[in-house]
């Protein structure tokens, strides 16, 4: 259903796209008169060759050494996030296409055009609205590629700033576009409904004036941050954007006040054609007192779960997060009155198999609690337990297991402070086995495609999405679980290092 919405939505904009391609054409058409020179701007010595346009202080910025390797770690993103989007890379390569006359999630029709795809390219911003960078290899392919174009146009205004021609055009709902090409060198400014129109030509003076770089420190510390391997490596002022939302959304500074250390924000993208991964790293300043608050999940579970077809764990304690975040949950109308019913503290599933034949599988759950109550309310509702119910142990722990005629066996340990129960013998005391481990994230998740078959990964994302397990997966469904099938191993996970919150992402390929 969710597959088939976004694709109605995305066909629909294709004619208005089309209306779009005609003035950000006809603004490229304009803005080709080049200059022969551009003025020679300082820049880190190991950034790309596109961030010397990069403005003295940029809200953000994101860069890589060559256009090629961005775009391959680009597709390789849209196809994992195809499995919960339902959109495909052709769909979104054919609304490019629809965008700006051309593919740009490929190489070879950019390079068809004169775009330097072996090149450095950068998207930077002093406000929201982004600006890309890209170097050209041959000027003359992308003016001709741009006077094809231009009985499509649509009227432009143009100005010139330091003897460089940039064009602008308004698009629909507010969007505007602008560009320019001086040289080897070609910009695209975006400026987004509501953020206001000001200088029109502001953004290019900003780039393309000498200038210090100031960001060099930011792009340092995310470059250390991303580690030699990475492709794609930026960062995000984010005190500033808190400052911004602020000033636009009065109702969010209860949330403000709580976070006064928070800096800059570093991402890193890397890959080949057979593993992806990204990192996510914000500064938070001292993460003393949020690590005492991560509690290690049952000493068995890391050996458990590393059999699981999907397994994940929430380890920070929920109740110490919710006091904290209580005045902003406040502001946003959240409710907490569930959670303190439940007393559940911190939360951990895995799923080690699924019967399709059946509807039946095997797995197992971990809670710390505050309040076993409500877990013992839950066992009290099981029919006939006192009569099918038999005390057991299980690694010291006391618990019982509980035989459903012709159905399936619960075991389980209820304690003060934790709740353990799976489908499955003899899983609760794997759980509890003893076992070393490092420090606990925050949060993880882990999934083993090839653990189970398409139709069980099918049957389980149905009910995730539509919330029914009955029945043959619907086609949606079954798209998700032929690209889950494509990759080996995927995992996230957010952790707490020195000064920092860090989100971490990756895939294998099968």
């Amino acid at each position: 259903m969710i597959a088939q919405r976004i694709g109605r939505q995305l066909r629909g904009l294709r004619g208005t796209f089309a209306a779009m391609r005609l003035a950000i054409l006809a603004a490229l058409a304009i803005g080709c008169g080049a200059h022969a020179g551009s003025s020679s701007l300082p820049q880190p010595a190991a950034a790309p060759a596109a961030t010397r346009w990069v403005p003295d202080r940029p809200t953000y910025l994101m860069a890589s050494p060559m256009i090629g390797d961005a775009q391959r770690n680009l597709r390789d993103v849209i196809d994992a996030l195809s499995i919960v989007s339902g959109v495909e890379l052709d769909e979104l390569a054919a609304v490019a296409q629809g965008l700006v006359g051309v593919d740009v999630l490929h190489a070879e029709p950019l390079a068809a055009i004169g775009i330097d795809v072996g090149g450095s390219w950068a998207v930077f911003s002093e406000d929201i609205s982004p600006t890309f960078v890209v170097h050209l290899t041959a000027p003359d392919k992308m003016k001709a590629f741009l006077e094809r174009q231009r009985a499509r146009g649509l009227p432009v205004q143009t100005a010139t700033v330091d003897q460089v021609e940039v064009a602008s055009a308004e698009l629909i709902g507010g969007l505007s576009i602008a560009w320019a090409v001086d040289g080897e060198w070609m910009w695209i400014h975006l400026a987004l409904p509501g953020t206001g129109t000001g200088d029109a030509t502001r953004w290019f003076t900003a780039s393309h004036h000498p200038h210090t770089a100031g960001w060099s420190d930011s792009w340092a510390w995310a470059s250390r941050a991303a580690g030699a391997a990475a492709g794609v490596v930026g960062f995000f002022d984010l005190h500033g954007a808190v400052a911004n939302a602020v000033s636009r959304l009065p109702a969010a500074v209860a949330c403000a006040k709580l976070a006064p250390s928070l800096g800059r924000v570093g991402f890193s993208l890397q890959g080949d054609e057979h593993h992806i991964a990204t990192r996510l790293a914000i500064e938070i300043g001292p993460t003393d007192g949020l690590v005492r608050h991560v509690l290690a999940p049952p000493s068995g579970w890391p050996a458990a779960a590393a059999r699981a077809a999907v397994a994940a764990q929430w380890n920070l304690d929920l109740t110490a997060a919710v006091d904290y975040l209580r005045p902003c949950l406040g502001a946003t109308g959240g409710q907490l009155a569930m959670l303190d019913e439940s007393g559940v503290r911190t939360a951990r599933g895995m799923l080690l198999g699924f019967d399709p034949d059946h509807a039946s599988g095997t797995g197992a759950v971990a809670f710390d609690l505050t309040n076993p109550a409500f877990f013992a309310h839950q066992l009290d509702r099981i029919p006939l337990r006192s009569t099918l119910e038999r005390a057991q142990s299980f690694a010291g722990h006391k618990g019982g297991t509980i035989d459903i005629p012709f159905s399936v066996t619960i075991e389980y340990v209820l304690e003060q402070g934790l709740m353990v129960a799976a489908l499955g013998e003899g899983l609760v005391a794997q759980v509890l086995a003893p076992g070393a481990a490092g420090p606990p994230p925050i949060f993880a998740l882990d999934v083993s495609p090839p653990a189970m078959s398409a139709e069980a990964w099918g049957i389980l994302l149905q009910a995730l999405v539509e919330h029914r397990l009955p029945g043959s997966p619907g086609p949606a469904a079954k798209r998700a679980a032929a690209h889950l099938l494509r990759w080996r191993t995927a995992h996230v996970a957010v952790t707490a290092e020195a000064g920092e919150l860090v989100l971490t992402a990756s895939g294998d390929r099968m």
